[in-house]
């Protein structure tokens, strides 16, 4: 149960790279470093950023400090299990690709403090 929490506390950390506000790299990184690195790579990419990027595409984001925590879980719990599929795991894949170029000056920033 402790491991589950503890992954849930790095997926809220990750979300605050896409609040509408100055993100704390430091307090992020304080939070990741529990984790291998590849993993926080895997666990940005593959479930936070799908999750999240929308904030940053709007002229007026509606996230201004913090992502609702079960939101949060809600929207990663469905990427999981849209991954049981095929079609579901080749989009993911593609669009996690997409998002690693788009952020990768965010995740250059937080590697560096890890």
């Amino acid at each position: 149960m402790g491991n589950i929490l503890r992954e849930k506390e790095l997926y809220i950390a990750l979300s605050d790279l896409f609040i509408d506000n100055e993100v704390n790299y430091k307090n992020i990184a304080s939070v990741a470093k529990l984790f291998p690195v590849e993993h926080v790579k895997n666990v940005l990419f593959n479930y936070v950023a799908p999750a999240c990027y929308y904030n940053t595409t709007t002229p007026v984001p509606p996230i201004c400090y913090f992502f609702d925590a079960d939101e949060l879980m809600h929207d990663i719990n469905k990427i999981k299990k849209d991954e049981n599929s095929f079609f579901g795991r080749m989009k993911m894949y593609f669009f996690s690709k997409y998002l690693q170029l788009k952020f990768n000056h965010e995740w250059k920033t937080l590697k560096n403090l890890l």
